[in-house]
């Protein structure tokens, strides 16, 4: 076994391990950079999917912060005891929260800061004292950090911007795919949905929360419903706005044509059965699901909405990009990818030559490269 002395310190530090992007990608990205730094790993909430994963690491030494939701000098406090104690050569931290506290914790320590961001900020950071704080905040972990790694261009372009970030520190390092796990997922059966040969299926993947903008796809469903009887809504995903879809499903008389499934584990089974998949989004960081879904669909139709789906699909070749918030245009672009034969084998083609562009394995080589340096 190699002396863990002989190794350099990485700590990394995520809100918590839930299922989701982010937290995939932290996990691969700690298991392949094992053979270079001796991983701690530090966690606010010590519980997810992937725990086990972060768990296997060899010699990983596990912290948990714990502490109220929202306590930030307690989160500080305790980052910075570890930080003291383990004395890492660089700390990489994901998502903006984490990126706050990775920031306070360094006051008056120079150990090199990197930082993972994934979404344009300027979505949701309003004009109140608590946002401008935050902000304030934000802009103080971006000034500090050694490099800065965004998911797409979109997201690189606003923290350069808004915060005055030199661009030369920040390094985009597009989200990647696993082809090989969802080879073997998309094949489970899908035994809860009866798909019918006669019927053509949308399919839409997410929280049901506002940056989805579900609202909009019912809306533009609605419409397509009015066109063709032979068409279906599948949605995967809950969230605190179930409630209010369900009854403008209801409302607009569409219970017959649109299926709420809930939190389903495996999606990669009802992408792989879809005639198109759909993104409907009023906003994006990098969507994986887009990513995923050209890879086990190969038809997808996106909002262009900031940031992310235009740098995934070119228009007309791969996929299909609609205006955000317009339900006319999203309704012909979808009926479009389901109808059009000629159009549906032409976008297939492109888009399984695309996503190769995006594999997990090219992912973590950047993140080694950036880090090892």
């Amino acid at each position: 076994m190699t002396d863990l002395k002989e190794k350099p310190v990485l700590l990394a530090l995520i809100l918590s391990l839930e299922g989701g992007g982010a937290e995939r990608i932290f996990t691969r990205v700690l298991k392949s950079l094992s053979d270079r730094f001796s991983i701690v790993a530090v966690v606010f909430y010590p519980r997810g999917r992937y725990l086990d994963g972060i768990l296997s690491i060899p010699d990983i030494r596990f912290y948990s912060l714990e502490g109220e939701r929202g306590n930030t000098i307690s989160f500080v406090r305790r980052l910075r005891t570890i930080i003291k104690k383990e004395n890492p050569s660089r700390i990489l931290s994901f998502l903006y929260y984490p990126n706050i506290v990775a920031y306070l914790s360094l006051f008056r320590l120079k150990t090199p800061l990197v930082l993972s961001e994934r979404s344009n900020h300027r979505l949701y950071l309003g004009s109140s004292l608590k946002h401008r704080l935050w902000k304030g905040m934000l802009a103080g972990a971006y000034r500090k950090a050694f490099r800065i790694i965004t998911v797409s261009e979109g997201v690189r372009k606003f923290i350069a911007d808004d915060f005055r970030i030199n661009p030369s520190k920040i390094e985009v390092i597009y989200n990647g795919i696993d082809f090989e796990t969802l080879d073997r997922l998309k094949e489970e059966p899908v035994n809860d949905f009866g798909f019918k040969k006669e019927l053509k299926y949308i399919l839409a993947v997410g929280s049901l929360v506002r940056a989805k903008n579900y609202p909009l796809l019912i809306d533009c469903f609605r419409i397509i419903a009015g066109r063709h009887n032979d068409i279906r809504l599948i949605i995967l995903g809950s969230g605190t706005l179930e409630e209010d879809l369900k009854k403008m499903v209801k409302d607009f008389k569409l219970e017959d044509f649109v299926t709420f499934m809930g939190y389903v584990e495996n999606p990669y089974r009802f992408m792989a059965s879809a005639t198109c998949y759909v993104l409907s989004s009023d906003w994006e960081g990098f969507p994986n699901s887009l990513l995923e879904a050209m890879y086990v669909n190969g038809h997808v139709v996106s909002t262009d909405c900031p940031t992310g789906p235009s740098e995934i699909i070119s228009d007309g070749t791969d996929g299909l990009l609609c205006e955000p918030g317009n339900p006319v245009q999203l309704a012909d672009a979808i009926e479009k990818m389901c109808y059009d034969e000629e159009f549906r084998k032409k976008v297939y083609a492109n888009s399984r030559k695309k996503i190769l562009n995006f594999g997990e394995e090219k992912m973590i080589a950047r993140y080694r490269e950036l880090l090892t340096k």
